[in-house]
């Protein structure tokens, strides 16, 4: 993804924090290395145009809210924010314990008919606390990012069968919708 301009190719938003440079592309010494602070997308900024650094091998989607993720080693329910068949975002409320490790299983829950798909190998690659605002009320969320680890073929082809029949491609910001 690029675009014209200091901003995010994901949204559209113009909030950006600095972060230090992880991509070759990062190292050259014209480029400054961005992260959005709306959508979390990395951002490489070439003068004059913003590149979107996406790791992700498979493209993100958005499942409803009857999916959610239970983690069997603590007995926790997570909300997902999106999921692709390399990896997931999910929320846990900041008072949750948190993850026992680094490495560790969890299940896609479907809350409507009671079905899931379990012990999913994953492993956390980065976690941020996030201060959401709703009613007048803040609260903390603690948003972890995985990766699936080491998933056998029958785990792979049901994971992307639920993608295919469930998700949708997450929704863009209005910023976004109106810089098209």
């Amino acid at each position: 993804m690029m675009v014209f301009g200091k901003k995010c190719p994901a949204c559209g938003g113009g909030n950006l924090i600095a972060r230090p440079p992880n991509s070759r592309l990062a190292a050259l010494p014209t480029a400054r290395s961005y992260a959005c602070a709306d959508c979390h997308q990395q951002i490489v900024l070439l003068f004059p145009c913003a590149i979107g650094v996406e790791q992700r091998h498979f493209p993100r989607r958005r499942l409803p809210s009857f999916f959610l993720i239970r983690i069997p080693a603590t007995n926790q329910y997570a909300r997902i924010r999106n999921i692709s068949e390399g990896g997931l975002c999910f929320d846990l409320h900041r008072q949750a314990p948190p993850l026992p490790r680094r490495f560790f299983r969890l299940d896609l829950y479907n809350c409507n008919d009671g079905s899931s798909l379990e012990l999913l190998p994953a492993e956390i690659v980065a976690t941020a606390e996030q201060s959401l605002e709703t009613n007048g009320f803040t609260t903390t969320i603690r948003n972890n990012c995985a990766r699936f680890i080491n998933l056998s073929q029958a785990q792979r082809k049901v994971l992307a069968g639920c993608l295919g029949r469930y998700g949708s491609e997450p929704a863009r910001s209005a910023a976004a919708v109106r810089s098209r």
